[in-house]
């Protein structure tokens, strides 16, 4: 998993500096009768699965982020992430298990500063920011059943993510991140979905 992390990082660095776009989208622009304004707020938000570094195991996920302009081509970021053992109640009479009642679980709300490269066709971030993270930590199990322990701690989020867009405002992606506090430590890939507020209006 360590490697598939770092293969999309450098993957992800060399397509942001040398992919290039027939249309400057350094401004506003036209594109198929249709106004953009290419540096407005986006967001991804999708489903996946990960690691957890410290118990070894597979872990579903869910990731969502939204990202604003700073300067040029650097970006703030706050987004909620989170990470457990199991989503779906699979004995009560629930849809989704609470995240209490898994013996492994985080919930992360995190800040980032970072870097994006636009395409007309695909969009590439890079961010990393201080986290907040709260959940439950497995300890052991005997006889009597499972024991876990709360917390609540500061962490790392690292995040790089890639985008093909359906359109140029809207295209699904895969996001690869970390999380990382003195519990629980995720590396977590999630299936996203792209959606940006760059579309102004009708071109007649």
């Amino acid at each position: 998993m360590k490697n598939i992390f770092l293969i999309f990082i450098f993957t992800s660095i060399a397509n942001i500096l040398y992919s290039q776009s027939e249309i400057d989208l350094s401004k506003d622009f036209i594109y198929k009768g249709k106004h953009y304004s290419p540096h407005s707020p986006w967001v991804t938000t999708g489903f996946g699965y990960g690691y957890n570094i410290f118990q070894k195991t597979g872990e579903p996920n869910f990731l969502f982020d939204i990202h604003f302009r700073i300067k040029k081509k650097y970006y703030f970021g706050i987004g909620y992430s989170t990470s457990r053992e199991q989503f779906l109640d699979k004995n009560g009479q629930g849809i989704f298990l609470p995240y209490s009642f898994a013996k492994n679980s985080l919930n992360s709300i995190h800040i980032m500063y970072g870097y994006r490269k636009i395409g007309l066709k695909n969009n590439y971030g890079i961010f990393i920011g201080p986290s907040l993270n709260s959940g439950y930590s497995y300890i052991y199990s005997n006889k009597n059943g499972d024991y876990h322990k709360s917390y609540l701690e500061p962490g790392i989020y690292i995040s790089t993510q890639y985008t093909q867009k359906i359109y140029y405002d809207l295209g699904v992606g895969l996001t690869l991140w970390y999380s990382f506090n003195k519990t629980y430590q995720i590396i977590g890939l999630s299936l996203h979905f792209y959606l940006s507020s760059a579309f102004k209006r009708e071109i007649i």
